[in-house]
């Protein structure tokens, strides 16, 4: 009999029939009372949310004495009248004397916290029972909803397999606790299957749906891919999902039935969580199986992936906004299309914009509708190119990385196709990177100098330009072209005055000419301008680097300083072949280019003055990199002479020491210049060369930049053509030479005595006659200098050679005699050809001339005394003058010797005058013996 019932539980009692909960039918005879046992529940204890009393009780004081110091300090304030502040007083008092109740009432209930605890604790046991009642409640509408979906027989009394309920036991088990064993075997679950049976069922499901898919089902193009294996068809349609069929009857006109769904992409659930979901998708399957076959299910299935695929990228998008994207995307669901705006900051209102959509295709040519992109890019539909989606790996971030990459790449393409039709950005300047899914990792580089390089990047998010070194950038992309000439420009500009002043230039800030005067010399579109000079140039003399649109030039120009400021009178621009970058090659052959074209200018300038004809050509010796013409010269116009070709080649070879100019100019004479021999010209001066067969000759000027070398080169021309008459002269008389130059010859003209001589010459000024300090010549120098200038070399060489026998004994007579005080020797120079000897001390005065005899040189020898006595006595000194009583030996004949008597004197040739002026000498001082 049931008990009491207890505060624990329902009914207490003990039975075998049934323990736990769970009826036991083993051994059970019919009629016999069935018992059920119900044991008490331990209720749970809480504690979650208590805190402690003195916790509570010191946090209330704590704020008690808080609020006191507050309302203290606020009373302290002027501006408040003594009624506000008591009834800011009271107003303190009440609040804190309400605090202070309820924290009596814990304390009276903490008194008794155990039994409280209890009330708790069933109080929470009650609310989790009736929320159980609730769910049971539930599960019955549940029931009797799926329920309301049976159809019932024809009998009436099942409802597709199911059975009615029955009452009558259930009111007989409800009354009597008792129920009849032959109607509970309609509810008891049959035995359970062995593995064997299990097996051979499963296995006879197999070939069933083997046999119908094969022969009786008409299969649809995306279900070809399927399995079969335990009891059930397992269709798989790729990157979308996968749909478990099975069979309830072996007629195969029966409907097939919806087992499971799985998804087949990610991010997605591996199969549908049990739920309403689930129940739709099976419930709605089922229908359709049964009325549109595989091909309805794969419809049904197809569309419920495409929508739940655009959902899950429509979620991720919505997460991307709560992070980095925020601001920067505007999603949008329009029905089943997707739409999202990108570079929101980069379209304010009256501009275009740009966005995708995310939608459902119509399947074309036997394909399926599928999951697909449209991409409006600044307003426009993008239509030749296709937006790649991952259907299998669903990935908002990627799909948006890999739009805004695109759209990256069309616009660095359009900025490269715009700058690469400037003069200032050739396409080897520009190297365009474009990744296929990171924007971020695309760019556009560009050389903006020999040595800064800049990367255009556009920031995937926001859309914004920037440049990489760190720069300000615009929006659009015209002011990025704009911005990046600009930038181009300043950098071009700062580089190159920097690494001119490395190289020794100066930059002339202050240098600033009226633009009027700039308008007529540079291009219209010109925005900088750099003036710089070479140190050691005239004043005069500027390079100016010129940076317009159309391109980067570089002029040579010549300015002046006016009263006000700087004016231009001249520009030339400088020929640049190739990238005009300015490194330090560059440079270098820019200061080579602009001092030639300085050279060739005002030698043109002098030209013209002096009015040469002339005229400019390609230069014969081409230069990659330098493009310097030549300076052809009429030669007949430059100088009255015949004896060059009539041209002249003035070449600009380089720059020298310091910075100097080396110009050379090349000429050939009319007749090979056979006279000079072997001579090397030009190992004695480094400024001319000459190659004598052919009649060449080089003239080397080392200038500074601005000097002209005509007035050196009329000079210079004046010195060959003096040059080659003396060396043919030299020739002529068989005399070595020991150096030549355009300024000075030096020749031996005796090998015996080792006598040298040098003349110096420089164009139309005089020349000069050198001789070596011990020379027997020196004594005649003057006349020989001044015969040089009027009569020329050819008849100082004559006189060097004839005089040379008789000096040489005139200085061995005076080397014989020395410093005797009684044997003084006088030798006077009358001119070349007129010399006297005085014997101060014996009184005896000797004239030697040189005279033709017969179309032959002779030295006469005559006293001068004898020859004309009056002359000699009257002359101031000349009282102890007497005639030479001792040469009459050699006047008559007596003393012989290879000359020959003439009463009055002797005459003897050239080579014997030594020996008689010797002779001579002997007799007088043996006479007088004065003699050693």
């Amino acid at each position: 009999m049931p008990q009491a019932m207890t505060p624990g539980g329902l009914i207490d009692a003990s039975c075998d029939e049934f323990q736990h909960g769970t009826p036991n039918h083993s051994g059970s005879a019919p009629g016999k009372q069935t018992e059920l046992v119900v044991r008490n529940p331990r209720l749970p204890h809480i504690t979650q949310g208590f805190i402690e009393l003195r916790l509570l009780v010191s946090r209330t004081v704590q704020d008690s004495h808080n609020r006191l110091q507050e309302m203290v300090s606020l009373l302290a304030e002027g501006g408040r009248s003594d009624g506000d502040k008591k009834a800011r007083i009271i107003e303190h008092m009440l609040e804190r004397r309400k605090q202070f109740i309820k924290l009596l009432v814990l304390t009276m209930w903490a008194k008794n916290a155990q039994a409280v605890s209890e009330v708790i604790d069933l109080k929470v046991f009650l609310d989790t029972r009736q929320e159980i009642f609730h769910k049971v409640v539930w599960n019955l509408y549940e029931v009797r909803r799926k329920m309301s979906y049976a159809r019932y027989g024809p009998a009436l009394d099942w409802v597709d397999g199911i059975p009615n309920p029955d009452l009558d036991t259930a009111v007989r088990v409800l009354s009597t606790g008792r129920a009849n064993t032959a109607m509970t075997r309609r509810y008891v679950p049959p035995k359970k299957l062995t593995s064997k049976e299990t097996l051979k069922i499963l296995q006879d499901l197999n070939t069933l749906l083997s046999l119908r898919l094969a022969l009786h089902e008409k299969l649809p193009p995306y279900f070809r891919d399927y399995t079969i294996a335990s009891g059930r068809a397992t269709f798989t349609v790729a990157d979308e999902f996968e749909v478990d069929l099975c069979i309830g009857d072996e007629d195969p006109t029966s409907q097939l039935y919806l087992v499971d769904f799985r998804f087949l992409f990610a991010p997605s659930a591996k199969t549908l969580p049990a739920g309403r979901i689930r129940d739709e998708v099976e419930s709605r399957g089922n229908i359709i199986l049964k009325q549109g076959g595989l091909e309805g299910i794969y419809d049904y299935l197809h569309e419920f992936v495409m929508t739940d695929k655009i959902c899950t990228l429509a979620r991720q998008f919505q997460i991307m906004l709560t992070g980095r994207w925020t601001e920067n995307l505007v999603v949008d669901m329009r029905k089943r299309t997707l739409v999202v705006q990108y570079w929101i900051s980069r379209a304010p209102e009256g501009e275009t914009k740009s966005w995708i959509e995310v939608g459902i295709k119509r399947g074309t040519r036997g394909r399926p509708s599928h999951l697909g992109v449209r991409w409006i890019r600044d307003g426009k539909a993008v239509h030749g190119q296709a937006v790649p989606l991952d259907v299998a790996v669903l990935s908002a971030e990627n799909l948006i990385k890999t739009v805004i990459a695109l759209h990256t790449k069309h616009i660095l393409t359009l900025i490269r196709g715009r700058l690469a039709h400037l003069p200032v950005f050739p396409l080897s300047a520009m190297v365009l990177t474009a990744h296929p899914t990171d924007s971020f990792n695309s760019s556009l580089k560009l050389q903006l100098t020999p040595s800064r390089p800049a990367k255009l990047l556009i920031e995937p998010i926001t859309g914004r330009f920037a440049l990489h070194p760190p720069t300000t950038a615009a929006h659009a992309p015209t002011g990025v072209e704009a911005l990046i000439i600009k930038l181009k420009f300043a950098l071009t500009q700062e580089e190159v005055e920097t690494r001119a002043r490395s190289m020794g230039w100066e930059v002339l800030k202050m240098l600033n000419p009226r633009r009027e005067e700039l308008k007529g010399f540079f291009p219209s579109t010109t925005r900088y301008i750099s003036y710089l000079r070479r140190k050691g140039w005239g004043k005069e003399w500027v390079i100016a680097m010129v940076l317009a649109d159309t391109g980067q030039s570089w002029w040579v120009v010549k300015v002046h300083e006016a009263p006000s400021q700087w004016s231009m009178s001249m520009a030339l621009e400088i020929p640049v072949h190739g990238e005009a970058n300015a490194t330090y090659g560059f440079l270098g052959n820019l200061e080579k280019m602009s001092s030639a074209m300085i050279t060739l200018y005002v030698n043109q300038l002098a030209l013209v003055e002096k009015g040469v004809q002339h005229k400019l050509q390609p230069s014969k010796v081409a230069d990659p990199k330098l493009t310097i013409p030549d300076l052809y010269i009429r030669f007949s116009s430059l100088i009255h002479a015949n004896w060059g070709i009539d041209v002249l080649r003035l070449t600009f070879q380089g720059l020298g020491t310091e910075g100097k100019c080396i110009v050379t100019v090349l000429g050939r004479t009319k007749e090979p210049m056979t006279q000079l021999g072997s001579t090397n010209i030009s190992a004695a001066d480094s400024d001319v060369s000459f190659h004598p067969q052919s009649g060449s000759y080089a003239i080397r000027f080392n200038i500074n930049v601005g000097e002209s070398v005509i007035e050196q080169l009329i000079e210079k021309l004046h010195r060959i053509e003096r040059l080659i008459r003396f060396v043919a002269v030299i020739r002529r008389f068989n005399l070595p030479c020991l150096n030549v130059s355009l300024g000075r010859i030096a020749f031996t003209y005796d090998t015996e005595s080792n006598s040298s001589a040098e003349v110096s010459f420089s164009g139309d000024r005089e020349m000069k006659l050198h001789l070596p300090p011990r020379s027997p010549h020196i004594r005649i120098k003057g006349f020989l200098e001044h015969k040089l200038n009027v009569s020329g070399l050819e008849t100082v060489v004559m006189a060097l050679t004839v005089t040379l026998p008789l000096l040489l004994a005139f200085e061995k007579i005076e080397a014989a005699v020395g410093d005797r005080s009684d044997g003084h020797v006088f030798v006077l120079s009358r001119s070349v050809d007129w010399f006297r000897i005085y014997y101060r001390r014996l009184g005896v005065v000797l004239d030697w001339q040189l005279q033709c005899r017969k179309s032959v040189l002779h030295w006469f020898v005559r006293d001068a005394v004898s020859s004309n006595p009056e002359s000699e006595v009257d002359i101031v000194g000349g009282e102890g003058r007497r005639k030479a009583e001792e040469l009459k030996g050699i006047w008559s004949g007596e003393v012989e010797g290879d000359w020959e008597p003439l009463k009055s004197g002797a005459a003897a040739g050239l080579r014997e005058v030594g020996a008689l002026a010797w002779k001579i000498h002997e007799l007088i001082y043996v006479k007088k013996g004065m003699m050693a």
